[in-house]
């Protein structure tokens, strides 16, 4: 099963963090078994602000995610994405590293283990004219698929995908219960859709937490395309079919445009071969 759930960042190593090495043994890809339905799980998602250097491209990125995946990693990473913004009218305008966890507690584990690990920050100083990354100003939030991220097909073979973030606040007196119940209508609007005139599509909801600040931001929804081109063919279906659905949406709350971005899978756990 293929997932949509984020990029891994400026080292995530766990070797050689610890005194007892059978605490931070890594398990190899191939003994993982990532099989859970991921429907209905929430997961803990930290997205990490990022800004070019001057040595960014395609393929010294490529080399950077591939020595960072050499050097080990943790067995809690659920999965790790990468964002580079694709229009200058996004909110923020630098790209962002986002990485998966099966919690907030596994997270804070990695990253303490992560700051003592001196191959971690010899990786980091060597990329940073490629990438350089905040993590002190990373932002947590949780994250729930309510469709699964496959039913669409899997994701591009080249890991490249497109993606749009729209934030949204709740409109007076409406909650995740209301939202919910919109998307159950959305849902149903997908189930109609011919599959065979349809391509790689995902979405999750990214609930924010009480540590979070969010300037008013209740979630952001996440949108996961093969492409622009099939993103726009998307939203012009929807706008043709789904008014009923966008107006359960505009009862539920207010969402500004979305911000959108090149994206692409840095580790998929379900798929060592790609990774």
């Amino acid at each position: 099963m293929n997932k949509i759930l984020t990029l891994g960042l400026t080292c995530l190593f766990v070797t050689a963090c610890s005194g007892n090495k059978e605490e931070t043994a890594v398990v190899p890809l191939a003994e993982q078994e990532m099989t859970w339905d991921v429907v209905g799980e929430v997961f803990y998602n930290e997205f990490i602000p990022c800004t070019a250097g001057p040595d960014f491209s395609p393929a010294t990125v490529d080399a950077m995610v591939t020595e960072w995946r050499a050097g080990g990693l943790a067995p809690d990473l659920l999965g790790a994405w990468g964002y580079a913004p694709a229009s200058d009218q996004n909110q923020f305008p630098n790209g962002w590293w986002e990485v998966s966890w099966p919690s907030k507690e596994a997270a804070d584990a990695v990253w303490a283990q992560w700051a003592e690990n001196e191959e971690a920050q010899a990786w980091s100083t060597k990329y940073q004219s490629v990438m350089a990354c905040d993590v002190p100003s990373k932002y947590g939030w949780d994250f729930q698929f309510y469709r699964a991220p496959d039913s669409f097909g899997p994701t591009p073979e080249s890991g490249e995908f497109a993606s749009a973030y729209i934030a949204c606040s709740f409109n007076e007196g409406k909650g995740f219960e209301d939202l919910e119940a919109s998307i159950e209508l959305y849902n149903a609007w997908l189930d109609g859709l011919d599959p065979e005139s349809t391509s790689f599509y995902a979405y999750g909801i990214y609930p924010a937490r009480p540590e979070t600040e969010t300037e008013g931001v209740d979630y952001f929804w996440g949108n996961f395309h093969e492409s622009f081109e099939t993103m726009k063919a998307g939203t012009e279906g929807f706008q043709a079919t789904g008014a009923e659905v966008q107006a359960a949406f505009d009862a539920t709350a207010t969402c500004v445009n979305p911000d959108v971005y090149n994206s692409k899978v840095f580790y998929d756990p379900t798929n060592p071969d790609f990774s």
